[in-house]
């Protein structure tokens, strides 16, 4: 399916698969309208499906609920088959396309999104989302899963289904094509997921009108949320940076020891065998997104695109949407680099990242030093004339946060890349 994918062992896959499975119907979820009270399994409120893609946010579709943005409606969770149902409340945050103050009319045109932000804080999973910079499969299979309405009965279902192209080729709209499976009323909204990688790469959108299959978008059109006014240093007024730093360090986080036995996203993708971009494991990607998140977001789209520009070796393809988080220039370098020397190049964006300018302050500071934390780990098997050359760019970092101290709280580093940005140089 993916070509750069180096598959895992055939043996034990369907242990893998079903681990995968498992994690996937425990974060996908159903919409309701509100007032569904004390009787949470009647069909006459169910509106569609959606999927928790970090802690307290759903995504759906928008054309599952009804009013757009500002709108209440209820989510419907269960963390397993021997758990009872629980009912929450959430408010729409964004709608793609963005339709505020008009009326819907015919079917929502693509992306078709929604992210649904709920009302309180509850306890429950989260679907480990791709970092790739586009998830467009021209061919073979992905899972879906979703709900539906069967013999007035709702019940969740899931399976494979083949992918059969693209509807839209170039433009903004584009889809992945879906065919021979059925997919019936209720499913818009659910999670597709690339089975070998064992990571969400879209929403379900329409069914086909003719026959089997549907359509699916893309996750990576979430990269085309507005960004608010002053989102550049206030994470929680860009809706995009909040549910990506929150679903990064929510995997981080269930990484940790704990008492819970049950398998992480990490655990099933190791079962699975995949290796994000040849180099890193599971486990190894998972901490370095989280400790990514805890970095303030790019100072812009540029000022990332900039850092990826400047790494050895590595010519950056053209990439819509365009990146914006940390995670989306990571996952440029899983999908274009050369088969030799990806891990340098994932420390040296991580180096770049880490001497960014940025505001400084003390959660700063220590997210950066964890970063080198990582890095120091990551690079202990390569030579030693590479390591001597990350040790003296740390000391430039180190030289350049101390000047930024004595200069006040909120300097940073010369903006134009010159010799007050360590680490950009090869």
């Amino acid at each position: 399916m993916t070509p750069q994918h180096e598959g895992g062992a055939t043996g034990g896959f369907d242990e893998a698969h079903r681990a995968l499975r498992d994690l996937v119907m425990a974060a996908t979820v159903r919409i309701h309208r509100t007032g569904v009270g004390y009787a949470p399994d009647e069909p006459d409120t169910f509106l569609g499906s959606g999927f928790f893609v970090a802690p307290n946010w759903v995504l759906t579709c928008a054309h599952v609920v009804p009013g757009g943005e500002g709108a209440e409606i209820a989510v419907i969770h269960q963390s397993g088959p021997q758990q009872a149902s629980s009912v929450v409340l959430g408010e729409v945050a964004a709608t793609l396309p963005d339709r505020a103050g008009q009326l819907p009319t015919g079917g929502w045109p693509a992306p078709d999104l929604a992210l649904v932000r709920l009302r309180e804080p509850v306890g429950h999973d989260c679907m480990y989302v791709s970092e790739r910079p586009t998830t467009y499969l021209g061919e073979g299979k992905v899972l879906y899963a979703g709900w539906t309405v069967v013999s007035g009965q709702l019940q969740i279902l899931d399976g494979p289904i083949e992918v059969q192209g693209t509807l839209g080729g170039w433009s903004t709209g584009v889809q992945m094509r879906l065919g021979h499976n059925d997919l019936p009323y209720g499913v818009s909204g659910g999670p597709v997921v690339d089975p070998l990688r064992g990571e969400v790469v879209g929403i379900l959108k329409s069914r086909s009108d003719h026959g089997q299959g549907g359509t699916c978008t893309g996750i990576e059109r979430l990269r085309t949320l507005p960004v608010a006014q002053g989102a550049v240093t206030a994470e929680h007024e860009d809706a995009y940076q909040a549910v990506f730093h929150a679903h990064d360090r929510y995997h981080r986080d269930r990484q940790q020891p704990s008492d819970s036995r049950r398998p992480t996203w990490a655990d099933a993708q190791k079962r699975l065998g995949a290796r994000p971009g040849r180099t890193l494991d599971p486990d190894e990607r998972t901490e370095l997104l989280g400790r990514l998140a805890e970095l303030p977001p790019p100072a812009s789209t540029r000022a990332l695109l900039d850092i990826v520009d400047s790494l050895p070796n590595f010519e950056a393809p053209h990439v819509l949407p365009a990146p914006r988080a940390w995670r989306d220039g990571l996952g440029m370098l899983y999908e274009n680099a050369r088969d030799d020397g990806v891990l340098k190049l994932v420390i040296d964006y991580t180096m770049r990242v880490m001497c960014a300018d940025r505001p400084l302050t003390p959660s700063t500071l220590s997210a950066e030093r964890a970063l080198w934390d990582w890095v120091r780990q990551a690079a202990a098997s390569l030579d030693s004339g590479y390591r001597s050359s990350l040790a003296r760019r740390r000391e430039e970092w180190s030289a350049l946060r101390r000047r930024q101290r004595t200069r006040g709280p909120d300097a940073a580093g010369t903006a134009g890349g010159g010799p007050d940005r360590p680490g950009i140089a090869p």
